[in-house]
């Protein structure tokens, strides 16, 4: 979650207020679409990700696209959090994977719960994950 004081401290990466986890995955702003509502990301695949087997832990591509979806609401006019985060793997990110790009977008508004869905793309533009997450709006105090 991001912190009040995070907001001030964006990264020059297009000036958007990101997660720390952001700046430790190396992520990178490549598209903006405010019209429909979407952001795409692109990050590098490193062998520090992989568990024995070699493929990219499950966390680490639940990452990629839970801080592509963050961003975007807050490019959208909302200071929201995640509420649940839920996530299908349908290709292996491994050692010839160089990057992946993870696009996300929002699906529908209803006062202050959204619902985003993201996909996550191998370099080869073959569809590695499919997820979903409810963020919720945060109270004004």
């Amino acid at each position: 979650m991001m912190v009040e004081e995070n907001l001030e401290n964006m990264l020059v990466n297009e000036g958007i207020p990101v997660p720390n986890v952001w700046v430790e995955l190396e992520g990178e702003f490549l598209d903006f679409d405010k019209n429909n509502q979407t952001l795409k990301c692109k990050f590098p695949v490193r062998e520090r990700y992989f568990n024995p087997l070699p493929t990219t832990l499950g966390g680490i591509i639940d990452s990629w696209i839970d801080i592509t979806m963050g961003p975007l609401t807050v490019l959208l006019g909302q200071k929201a959090v995640s509420k649940n985060f839920s996530i299908k793997y349908l290709k292996p990110v491994g050692p010839s994977i160089k990057y992946v790009t993870a696009v996300a977008w929002r699906e529908s508004i209803d006062g202050r719960n959204s619902l985003y869905k993201g996909e996550l793309y191998l370099d080869n533009g073959e569809l590695a994950a499919v997820a979903e997450s409810d963020f919720v709006e945060i109270r004004k105090s």
